[in-house]
């Protein structure tokens, strides 16, 4: 909503703002797709009401703080609630680097967002497998197709780079706060945090209803891994902001089963038997060599630098995560070393090289996360080569048909299994990520508690 504005006082601020990032008129107008005339207007108080849009591509080029945009925002003309939502929305510009393999993926989550039926949605899968930048491109493709805004809170303590800095944006003091009963909430130091508000049993879920109101929003509860923010929590959102949509990602399943929930896979890679266009098409391959390209411009794709590529992406299991890491790794050892490394290291090659935490603690978490039988079947499952059906666990294993139904499902939900294809008779086949055998087979699975221990 926009009230009467006093032009003089945004100018001043916007001019104060301008010289405080020592740009020219030029120069902003350049950084914030505002006209050059635009800004001299709105700067000499010349404009009555400035556009929304003009206000927020200025405060984003002049990368004002959650407290100045507010400030900033108000005297444009938005009310204090505005501003103050607003302050706290995602950027559309946050989105990370576009998307290998996942179109079927975000049409499906996105169509479950819009919805009328589904309030609350659910990505989970391993760790690394890119549940982050699938949720983001649904954010993206929501705010293009019906301008709707969201509200990202991040609950990962290892939150990747841009989800960290739009942590650190929306947890910054906000003017206003205190009229919506947010000041009373902080961490790090900072007030008005969404974390706070969503997982403190104080109330605060009345505050954030205050400031969600009727609003269209997708709020997007990223690593809400140990249900850091309850069921209860959420629905009594729900009840209250009629047109919220929920979008949560975790590694294990949260809530009731009813929920939707999107199993995220890793992306696929060519066979081993595939052709060179096939092979280099494939998501994990097209990904990892875009990677490569991204940090060593020189790198060239032939025949054995593409059986390289193809080979590590099978290997790593088309974790975009994993591939990320392999790629940094690139840049320091031969091809030929980070073939060995696949080999022989997946943990190690699947860590970046400047990260202190590996790969092996997201498995062991994953496995440590299950109940013991489930444990107990993994590790039986990491010593068979190739795919199996359920019918062969059945029958090999002994454990009733319905016990292992429950436990497969329960491992496709977490990613530590994947189908893979049927080979030509029809039958659903599984097979157990590398990185998760390689770590059971190895020292560290040792510790592994086995049933009945």
């Amino acid at each position: 909503m926009v009230v009467a504005v006093n032009g003089e006082e945004f100018g001043q601020q916007l001019r104060k703002f301008r010289e405080r990032t020592r740009l020219t008129q030029t120069e902003l107008s350049g950084l914030s797709m505002v006209s050059v005339r635009a800004v001299r207007n709105l700067e000499q108080g010349q404009v009555a009401v400035p556009r929304r849009d003009t206000v927020r591509l200025l405060a984003d080029a002049l990368r004002l703080t959650a407290q100045e945009r507010v400030s900033f925002e108000r005297a444009a003309g938005c009310e204090a609630g505005d501003a103050m939502f607003d302050s706290l929305t995602m950027s559309p510009t946050a989105v990370a680097r576009p998307l290998h393999g996942r179109e079927w993926e975000v049409d499906t989550v996105l169509r479950r967002v819009v919805s009328e039926y589904e309030r609350i949605s659910a990505i989970t899968g391993f760790g690394g497998v890119g549940k982050t930048h699938l949720a983001r491109a649904v954010a993206q493709a929501l705010r293009s197709l019906n301008g709707v805004p969201t509200l990202w809170v991040s609950l990962r303590h290892e939150a990747s780079a841009p989800a960290a800095l739009f942590r650190q944006h929306a947890t910054e003091p906000a003017a206003g706060a205190g009229a919506l009963g947010m000041s009373g909430t902080r961490q790090g130091g900072r007030s008005g945090n969404l974390e706070a508000l969503l997982t403190r049993d104080d109330g605060s879920v009345d505050q954030l209803v205050r400031l969600i109101g009727d609003r269209p929003v997708l709020l997007v509860l990223d690593g809400n891994d140990a249900g850091q923010v309850t069921r209860r929590t959420l629905w009594a959102l729900i009840r209250e902001c009629p047109h919220l949509r929920i979008l949560e990602t975790a590694r294990t399943p949260q809530g009731a089963p009813e929920d939707y929930r999107l199993a995220l896979r890793p992306l696929s890679v060519a066979a081993a038997a595939a052709g060179r266009e096939e092979t280099a098409a494939s998501p994990a391959v097209a990904l990892l060599v875009e990677l490569i390209r991204d940090l060593q411009p020189e790198f060239r794709l032939d025949e054995a630098t593409l059986a390289i590529c193809a080979e590590v992406s099978r290997r790593l299991d088309g974790l975009p995560r994993a591939l990320e890491a392999a790629a940094s790794w690139f840049t320091i050892i031969s091809a030929e070393e980070i073939v060995g490394m696949a080999r022989d290291e997946p943990h190690l090659l699947a860590t970046h090289p400047g990260d202190r935490t590996d790969v092996a603690s997201t498995v062991r978490d994953a496995v440590a996360a299950q109940p013991r039988p489930y444990r107990d079947l993994l590790v039986r499952l990491s010593d068979w080569q190739g795919s199996w059906t359920v019918e062969k666990v059945v029958a090999s294993i002994g454990i009733p048909r319905a016990q292992v139904a429950r436990a497969i499902h329960t491992f496709l939900q977490c990613g530590l299994i994947m189908k893979v294809a049927s080979g030509g008779d029809n039958l659903v086949r599984f097979t157990i990520l590398n990185v998760i055998r390689t770590y059971l087979q190895g020292p560290r699975g040792a510790n592994v508690p086995q049933c009945g221990t």
